[in-house]
């Protein structure tokens, strides 16, 4: 049974205590380790990871990999979005128009080569009032076309007052008509995409949503999990026609009625999830909120019979904004609550649970965050979000998290900065856009060990412990492979390198290869990331540098080889594949040695392909001061009988 709210309030004295702990010593600007010195043996701090392989293995679960890919921010609208605005007839109105969303050519190649894993669609506000198909007023003149953005019913008060009015232009459109050949392509490309669909309750009736169910599985799209609307707790993301939890929870159920039955006669399972407030559980909040969203969320449970989860948003932001302050004017407070942001956000989602019974408790986190100071991501932000991410995978049964998506692409805490370079738009990866791709790619169709512990260091204020849940200076997602080898995702949140044992069934391993890739940070507050590649053999632990995301696949025993991070193939005889000069700083030349025809792909240390070819020459020679920038790169060969053979580049 869910818990009452008098219930809630009694507990919000043990919250107040992460507070507390987040404000101990001294409240100044701090760019260095905001906890307690880690104790070092030899320059390094001690863990330990035990893996018993025995306990077997669960597949793990892609849906924790989302991203909210949407076009809202300007430069993206304007780079990303651009394409013919058509009328009702088809017939083109102006032929590079912004604002066109996934329409866009541009749009739909940044999605494919960023593949976001799930898309959630539409996103954000716009899901409460976005139009599938076109809106006519009493006189038949249309209103807002479909496929757009256009707010036609903004919140008004008793009194008549306009509390918030989100009109938009009729031409924004979301780009729907191009979804179908997304999905496409990505299951061309053997990724697929899953689809979370959110029903637009507060603008469309019970049969315009049945309808538009229907007309996107007749496009081809398997819509089996909907948000039903989008944070109603917002009075601004309420409209005219609906303004109570009363009036929402009836028509949220007759429309999940209606899905539902159209549904079972296509022998299909849908499934429906509400908007929950997490605010009521947060001592940080104002009381009146805490109060206010309290009685939301009484309201919006009363009846259970109609949802099967909750769709929780919750942001973990430290004096960011316009208002907020520079990367080093934080204080150690500040740092501290970025880098255990993975605690306020257990303890959030743990109090939403208790607003349903535990039949209807599982959790889809479709927006989430970390940000600190006006840059929002600096480096206690990354780490603050991977830290988040690992506590989220490692503890998806307990908190009962079906699905996570990240917010968002190239929005709020944008994975992606855009810029047009040359006629062409060009995407940099941020530090969350790395974070994202380090996860996604080491994690993805993997294998999590069922058994897997680790000891490490916890992270004290003077000698003090966090009272509400341990924060460590080592977290491992431990995994096993497509190949079957085990890779290990590893975060270090603290300024010292880390020294990772490995004990496997029972057994330490002294002799441990090893290659680990990924990104750290020179400190808490700088923006910029930086690759990780380090490669060790016949090595007693694992060393992860400071302040540190890397993914590291091993093998164990003198001479072993090892699987390269993201390659499913096993390393072969390194003299088959031959790189000089290397370094190089113009010219380079691959040999190829008992291979008729291979394929080359270079990458960098993030996995971005950066160069490609097929030949059937012995020799290949590249210029690579007009295709590479200064940096380390791997150069993977694959040769006619699919053998790979993984070599390490460096270039001047």
């Amino acid at each position: 049974m869910k818990k009452n709210y008098l219930k809630v309030l009694e507990g919000r004295k043990f919250l107040l205590t992460l507070s507390a702990f987040c404000s101990l010593g001294i409240a100044k600007a701090q760019n260095d380790f905001p906890f307690d010195e880690i104790p070092l043996s030899g320059g390094t701090f001690n863990n330990t990871i035990t893996i018993n392989t025995n306990e077997g293995v669960t597949p793990f679960n892609n849906l924790l990999l989302g991203s909210n890919v949407d076009f809202n921010t300007s430069v993206a609208r304007l780079l990303l979005s651009r394409a013919p605005l058509l009328d009702a007839e088809g017939n083109v109105i102006t032929r590079n128009a912004a604002n066109q969303g996934f329409n866009s050519l541009e749009g739909q190649r940044f999605i494919e080569e960023n593949d976001p894993v799930a898309i959630r669609f539409p996103q954000g506000v716009f899901a409460n009032t976005y139009h599938w198909e076109r809106v006519l007023d009493d006189e038949g003149e249309e209103i807002a076309a479909a496929d757009s953005r256009h707010i036609i019913d903004p919140f008004i008060a008793a009194n008549g007052r306009v509390i918030s009015d989100h009109n938009s232009p009729v031409n924004v459109r979301i780009g729907y008509p191009a979804l179908r050949g997304i999905f496409d392509t990505a299951e061309d490309l053997g990724r697929p995409l899953n689809l979370l669909t959110v029903l637009s309750i507060i603008g469309n009736d019970v049969d315009s949503n049945g309808r538009r169910w229907s007309s996107m599985i007749a496009d081809g799209h398997d819509v089996r999990d909907m948000e039903l609307g989008n944070e109603f707790f917002f009075r601004s993301q309420r409209s005219g026609t609906i303004n109570t939890e009363a009036q929402w929870r009836t028509r949220a159920a007759a429309i999940v009625s209606e899905i539902k039955s159209r549904a079972s006669q296509l022998g299909r399972t849908v499934r429906f999830a509400i908007p929950i407030a997490y605010r009521p559980g947060d001592p940080l909040e104002p009381l009146s909120r805490r109060e206010s969203d309290q009685r939301f969320n009484d309201l919006i449970t009363q009846d259970e019979s109609f949802f099967d989860a909750l769709v929780v948003h919750r942001y973990v932001n430290v004096d960011r904004g316009d208002n907020g302050l520079e990367p080093n004017q934080l204080s150690d407070n500040s740092l501290r609550r970025l880098l255990s942001a993975s605690v306020t956000m257990d303890e959030s989602l743990t109090y939403c649970r208790t607003q349903v019974s535990e039949s209807k408790n599982s959790i889809w986190l479709t927006e989430w965050g970390v940000a600190g100071s006006r840059e929002d991501g600096i480096g206690a932000s990354f780490l603050g979000s991977a830290d988040t991410y690992s506590h989220l995978i490692r503890n998806q049964d307990r908190l009962e998290i079906e699905r996570v998506n990240w917010f968002s692409t190239v929005g709020l805490n944008s994975q992606f900065t855009l810029e047009r370079v040359n006629g062409q738009v060009v995407a940099t990866p941020t530090g969350y856009g790395d974070i994202y791709r380090v996860l996604r790619d080491n994690l993805r169709d993997s294998e999590l060990f069922n058994s897997a512990t680790v000891t490490s260091p916890e992270l004290t204020v003077n000698g003090q412990s966090n009272p509400l849940q341990e924060v460590n200076a080592l977290t491992v997602i431990s995994v096993r492979t497509e190949s079957g080898a085990p890779r290990l995702v590893i975060i270090n949140k603290t300024n010292r390198t880390g020294r990772l044992i490995v004990n496997r069934d029972g057994n330490t391993e002294n002799s441990i290869n090893y290659v680990s890739r990924g990104v750290r940070w020179e400190s808490l507050t700088t923006i910029q990331s930086i690759a990780v590649l380090e490669e060790e053999s016949d090595t007693d632990a694992i060393l992860v540098p400071p302040y540190s995301l890397v993914g590291v696949d091993m093998s164990f025993g003198v001479g072993a080889p090892i699987l390269s991070t993201n390659d499913n193939a096993n390393l072969d005889d390194d003299n088959a594949v031959v790189l000089f000069p290397n370094p190089t700083s113009s010219i380079l030349n691959i040999v190829l040695k008992g291979m008729n025809n291979a394929n080359i792909v270079i990458t960098d240390l993030l996995g971005k392909t950066v160069f490609e070819t097929e030949t059937n020459q012995t020799n290949v020679q590249l210029d690579t001061a007009n295709i590479l920038n200064a940096g380390v790169y791997l150069v993977s060969v694959t040769d006619g009988n699919n053998r790979r053979f993984v070599n390490k580049l460096v270039v001047n």
